[in-house]
């Protein structure tokens, strides 16, 4: 028989669901935005993309007060508890992983035409995919209580980690060679902060990895070498 707390820990997961697959479709938009050379699609995109964003906010909040009224109420031990907190920790990253997304919307339309994101759109991209299939595979982790999905993704931040490296440096170089063109600097300041937002996508679903492993196992990873760990014990 269903009890209320069952009910309630099954709509707080299905909260949960809706909200995972709208920062998967945001994650798409902003790849098409990357992807495009129409202006007129990425206005379409974009104006999309901060529609999405306020639906995100809402579930989060919406998350937030199930999790607090379950808490209260049923006062949840052992499994379900682990559980109600790894979706609560869950809807933060996701709800960050959002904002990073209406970030990097932003610079890329506004730098799209300039030869600075041209000279590094190919690697800003590869980055872009890299940072959003680990959030993809860090949700199935999740979704499908799958511990080698969540210790694949927690190896891959070291890749992203040094494609970040990798455009500082060639950000830096070409940014000395134009030092004395302000307008140059200033894409170059932004491409910065765009690299580095892309990577913090990465670090989210990093986050969402060590979440799923913390569900499952009751195993808190987090400053850990977890993936590593793994590697070594041939797990």
């Amino acid at each position: 028989m269903n009890t209320k707390k069952e009910t309630a820990i099954q709509e707080l997961e299905e909260a949960i669901t809706r909200m995972a697959n709208l920062v998967l479709a945001q994650l798409s938009f902003l790849e098409k935005i990357i992807e495009s050379h129409q202006e007129e699609n990425d206005s379409l995109l974009k104006a999309e993309i901060k529609n999405n964003e306020k639906e995100l906010d809402r579930y989060e909040i919406e998350i937030s007060d199930r999790f607090i009224n379950i808490i209260v109420l049923f006062q949840p031990k052992a499994s379900d508890l682990r559980k109600i907190v790894a979706i609560y920790r869950l809807s933060i990253n996701l709800e960050r992983i959002g904002d990073l997304v209406i970030n990097v919307t932003d610079t890329v339309i506004e730098l799209k035409r300039t030869s600075e994101y041209r000279s590094m759109s190919q690697l800003l991209n590869n980055m872009f995919l890299g940072s959003s299939a680990m959030v993809e595979k860090s949700l199935l982790s999740f979704t499908n209580n799958d511990v080698d999905y969540a210790v694949w993704t927690i190896r891959n931040d070291e890749i992203i980690d040094e494609m970040n490296k990798k455009l500082m440096l060639q950000s830096l170089s070409k940014s000395k060679l134009d030092e004395k063109t302000r307008k140059s600097m200033n894409a170059y300041l932004e491409l910065k902060n765009t690299i580095s937002d892309i990577e913090r996508i990465a670090d989210h679903a990093t986050n969402i990895a060590e979440v799923t492993i913390y569900n499952l196992k009751g195993k808190d990873v987090r400053h850990s070498d977890y993936g590593s760990e793994e590697q070594q014990s041939g797990g």
